[in-house]
């Protein structure tokens, strides 16, 4: 089976996209042949050995929060590529041991690490009753709160999953509204209806949010030059 690994890193964040790639593609020990699709504005070639398959695609951001909130629109164009699956992982995931096909599924989420400790008691979901993104706190469904950093499955169930997403995005813009957590909003709501076949909980292997000691990756202008010398050097 092929699977597409999609990866959002423009500007500061190519550094960190650059190191997921190298390392999910070394330490990846499972089955399936792996193609990540870098959106990035810059060319990575300089960056990545040719033995790694991936592919460009072009995409640039103003800001942080159009960065994030790209993440469905992006995995949208992938609509008709030949992948069997589609997962999506933040650029500043990063991994440091072997691991095999435990994230294959139809529809997979990760519980949030913060769900297991500071959000025992508050789940951080979007509370305003006007936005998509919505989330009753008297809501008798059970609570659980998932990653925005990875989710994945078939690509017929990722893209219906993003297609909703998106509107839902079109509908709180339309009005001017971004909900607390940007695009995580929308994922904890449609999870909350909808849960993933897969969850996967204190097992995660990958680290979620390691910037590897970059500050302020959420500024456009900041300066990673020396970062991509390091890069083309090793």
């Amino acid at each position: 089976m092929k699977i597409g690994i999609v990866i959002l890193c423009t500007n500061a964040y190519l550094p960190l996209g650059i190191r997921l790639v190298k390392r999910f593609n070394h330490f990846y020990k499972g089955e399936n042949e792996v193609k990540f699709f870098l959106f990035t504005d810059t060319n990575p070639s300089a960056y990545l050995p040719d033995y790694i398959n991936y592919q460009w695609i072009q995409l640039r951001n103003n800001n942080w929060v159009e960065g994030t909130n790209a993440k469905f629109t992006s995995i949208l164009s992938l609509e008709n590529y030949d992948v069997d699956y589609i997962y999506y992982l933040d650029a500043d995931t990063n991994i440091m041991e072997d691991f095999g096909d435990w994230f294959i599924g139809d529809l997979v989420g990760g519980q949030h690490y913060g769900d297991q400790t500071y959000m025992l008691t508050e789940k951080p979901y979007e509370r305003n009753p006007k936005s998509m993104a919505y989330i009753p706190r008297d809501t008798s469904l059970p609570q659980m709160y998932y990653y925005g950093a990875f989710f994945g499955g078939t690509t017929e169930r990722v893209i219906d999953f993003c297609k909703v997403l998106t509107a839902w995005q079109g509908e709180d813009k339309s009005w001017g509204y971004e909900p607390i957590w940007n695009d995580e909003s929308y994922i904890q709501r449609y999870f909350h209806y909808e849960p993933p076949k897969v969850i996967l909980c204190k097992d995660f292997p990958f680290i979620v949010s390691d910037k590897g000691g970059i500050e302020n990756t959420r500024n456009t202008n900041l300066d990673v030059d020396r970062l991509k010398s390091d890069l083309r050097k090793y």
